[in-house]
């Protein structure tokens, strides 16, 4: 029997680049249709799309630039990661209702959504316990940030391939946003 010994190495941004040259794995960076992304747009990269024969889902990274609340759902779950490897970047606002779509969508056209039916979280980035999770089926949700020259924010989502989005009618109903910086950020 031969026995190799590994000498431990540190991670580095060499042996990753090494890695990735070779085709062994890709990093989550984010791509350059993401970054210049233009103000009042979203630009979805996919990083890939897997062989369904194995389970069907895909790695998105999203340019998002836009300053307008658009709910909607998806009929299944997806994973959303906030990482950011260090660049300046708009504010990432989570809006998210806090009920199922048919309870949130009735509570719409019944003329009784109010402001303590809907969230708009600021996100923060590169916190474990904070920044990635599941969205789960049938949540009404967008993202949005603020308007102005500022980079767009970039996240990643994970979601089976073929996820659809159906958009939330609002009726009469408009949503602002009222957004100020938190100073400790």
């Amino acid at each position: 029997m031969t026995q190799l010994t590994l000498k431990v190495r540190p991670v580095t941004e060499e042996a990753m680049l090494a890695l990735e040259e070779r085709g062994l794995l890709q990093r989550l960076l984010p791509t350059s249709e993401a970054l210049h992304v233009p103000e009042g747009e979203v630009k979805a990269s996919y990083i890939y799309k897997t062989d369904p024969q194995f389970g069907s889902h895909t790695l998105i990274c999203a340019g998002f630039n836009r300053s307008r609340v658009e709910l909607a759902t998806h009929s299944d779950r997806e994973e959303i990661f906030c990482i950011n490897e260090g660049r300046n970047q708009k504010p990432l606002i989570l809006v998210i209702g806090l009920h199922p779509e048919p309870e949130f969508s009735k509570l719409i056209s019944t003329g009784q959504l109010t402001e303590d039916d809907i969230w708009a979280l600021e996100m923060k980035f590169n916190d474990p316990r904070l920044s990635f999770f599941t969205m789960n089926a049938f949540t009404p949700h967008c993202e949005w940030t603020t308007p102005g020259p500022e980079p767009a924010n970039v996240f990643y989502v994970t979601e089976p391939s073929n996820l659809d989005m159906r958009m939330i009618d609002m009726y009469d109903y408009t949503i602002d946003i009222d957004y100020a910086p938190d100073p400790e950020a």
